[in-house]
């Protein structure tokens, strides 16, 4: 009688670096968890601090990563254009608020009767992609500030000015995705309701498309690390990601597929969708989203890679002990919230 051939699985041996490389990324991210989440939940001012601070750490990490001395004023004006560029819609309904506002006070009102929140409303767009824009004043600005550095400054030349210039853009409207995703569920709802602003909204409801876009995100990362480090065997791209293959690759992606779309289903056919016209009904958008945003996050991951691969360096920072810096921990959020971004400005749009 013949034998069946049996495919065994069998996990990878551990070594003592790699649990305890395991053991800090854990702990790291388990306290970064209970530093950003209550954040996140509150919304408001409180995700805009989280999320400047991210932002101009980011930059800063960024210009580091070329290991060369650059002037105090390369990285304030760096700093400086991200910040516009990403708070740009908020910047200007703020703008539009004070002008609103100081052109009634003849009538009585105070100058101080309104709120950020009116600067949220600027995501109720009545044009597609409107609630994420760039100021081209500030992106023409910016891009002769880099190059005048590459003028007065020797050590800074044109590459270097053209990849800090692109990856400002990237990082700034990156983070103004993660604005939008967590700010339109409460500027929808008040719109919708014409009902005051008031936090509790805030803190429940709202701050779910987010967290869907945080699901998708990092459990691919943990689904791929995990099983990448107990049964990877077959390198992805060792070029670029030398520890990433493709059972990882598979894995992070299925379970990251499940548990974000179980999470924006089960809240849709409760009534409780978790943004705009992402109901029961338009399952079919959910799911869409669902299957691209692990790819998504691997891209992001892989962009950010290769540019640690060209300058030389193995994390941009060491602020998140196991996990490096910033960029190390958002680079996937950043091309994922991106594109979420983007798909859920039409759905607001033609829904």
């Amino acid at each position: 009688m013949a034998k069946k051939n049996i495919v065994k699985i069998e996990a990878n041996e551990l070594s003592k670096e790699a649990k305890v490389s395991m053991k800090t990324r854990i702990v790291s991210g388990i306290i970064g968890i209970c530093v950003a989440f209550p954040l996140i939940f509150l919304g408001d001012y409180f995700i805009i601090a989280l999320l400047a601070f991210a932002l101009i750490v980011g930059v800063i990490e960024i210009l580091k990563s070329a290991k060369k001395k650059y002037s105090i004023w390369l990285y304030i004006v760096s700093c400086g254009f991200a910040f516009v560029i990403t708070f740009w819609p908020i910047i200007r309904s703020l703008f539009d608020s004070i002008v609103y506002t100081a052109g009634i006070t003849d009538s009585g009102v105070k100058i101080a009767d309104w709120r950020i929140f009116h600067a949220f409303q600027t995501f109720n767009a009545e044009s597609p992609l409107a609630g994420l824009s760039i100021p081209i004043t500030a992106i023409i600005v910016g891009a002769l500030l880099l190059f005048l550095f590459v003028v007065l400054d020797p050590g800074f030349e044109v590459r270097d000015a053209c990849f800090t210039f692109t990856m400002i853009l990237l990082i700034s409207l990156g983070v103004q995705s993660v604005v939008y995703l967590r700010l339109i569920p409460v500027s929808e709802y008040h719109v919708l309701y014409e009902a005051p602003y008031f936090n509790l909204f805030d803190n429940l409801q709202s701050c779910l498309l987010f967290i869907y876009a945080i699901i998708g995100t990092f459990v691919t990362d943990i689904g791929a690390y995990f099983i990448g480090v107990f049964f990877g065997k077959h390198k992805m791209n060792p070029r670029i990601s030398p520890k990433k293959t493709w059972e990882g690759f598979i894995g992070g992606n299925v379970i990251s597929f499940a548990v974000s779309f179980l999470f924006a289903f089960l809240f849709a056919i409760n009534g409780m969708p978790i943004g705009p016209n992402l109901t029961a009904e338009n399952w079919y958008i959910i799911l869409i989203i669902s299957l691209i945003m692990p790819l998504l996050s691997v891209l992001g991951d892989f962009i950010f890679s290769s540019i640690k691969r060209h300058n030389g360096i193995k994390d941009f920072g060491n602020i998140l002990p196991g996990h490096g810096g910033v960029l190390d921990r958002i680079d996937s959020l950043i091309t994922t919230c991106l594109v979420v971004a983007l798909i859920v400005s039409l759905v607001v749009y033609w829904g």
